[in-house]
């Protein structure tokens, strides 16, 4: 469904061109949970980005289904670390507001949005105003938002790193249940080592910049998961490799 090819990434600063991301190959099938791991300035919200079409390659290509990904696409959904609500709206018209902007909100589109907002534990608080709701809440939101476009590719770019640790463990678990339902790809961004194996089928572990692909680690725990799952051998293996990767001095740096 989605490939990267040999992706490379160059800023341009006033020093020079700072190199983000060298030689990065991947491939996401559809449905599939794929988490994306490593240290600060790895360059892990520059690749979901490319995947979004919001920023080009340097070099290299990103595909979806075959066909190159040069401008976001309606198929593709991306939610950020912060809910990015509009202030003076709603609850229920911020979850419709990018298909009314994109003018293709219909007569199902209000019930479809009170669906997902039921769905994600939030009937009642379709009147509400953003400032009305709690961190989790508003990410609620923007995960239901994201999900009205009813995407095929869903990009999570650190979603969870704003909550506390029990509204994060709260969403996590809603995340996998909405996921579950939907034939949907999904390419998640996170610090989170332990999020990353309770979530994802795989865990790609990126190198140092230049981010590089060092490792993707097969994550073999039956679904559904929970976090009675931390204590089972595979979890703690999964999770003992990541961090010896990132941790370790291991990763493979550039020449």
């Amino acid at each position: 469904m989605i490939r990267i090819d040999r992706i490379r990434k160059l800023f341009p600063t006033r020093e020079g061109e700072v190199e983000a991301l060298r030689d990065v190959s991947l491939h996401v099938a559809a449905g599939e949970f794929v988490a994306i791991v490593g240290a600060s300035g790895c360059g892990k919200s520059t690749l979901l980005r490319m995947i979004a079409g919001l920023i080009p390659p340097s070099s290299g290509q990103v595909l979806l289904d075959g066909s190159p990904v040069t401008a976001p696409r309606a198929e593709t959904a991306m939610v950020f670390q912060a809910a990015t609500l509009l202030p003076w709206a709603d609850v229920l018209r911020n979850v419709t507001f990018p298909l009314r902007l994109m003018k293709q909100a219909g007569a199902g589109t209000e019930a479809r949005a009170r669906a997902l907002l039921a769905t994600a534990g939030l009937t009642g608080f379709e009147r509400r105003l953003p400032r009305e709701l709690s961190g989790g809440m508003q990410q609620r939101v923007a995960i239901c938002r994201a999900l009205l476009q009813e995407p095929r590719v869903l990009l999570m770019d650190e979603p969870f790193g704003a909550l506390d640790a029990l509204t994060r463990e709260e969403m996590s678990l809603e995340l996998l249940r909405i996921w579950q339902g939907r034939e949907m790809a999904v390419v998640f961004v996170t610090h989170s080592i332990p999020e990353a194996v309770l979530l994802a089928d795989r865990v790609v572990v990126m190198s140092p910049r230049p981010g590089r692909v060092a490792e993707v680690i097969e994550i073999d725990l039956p679904r559904p998961r929970s976090f009675e799952q931390e204590a089972l051998p595979a979890f703690q293996a999964a999770a003992q490799r990541i961090r010896a990767l990132i941790y370790g001095g291991r990763l493979p740096r550039a020449a």
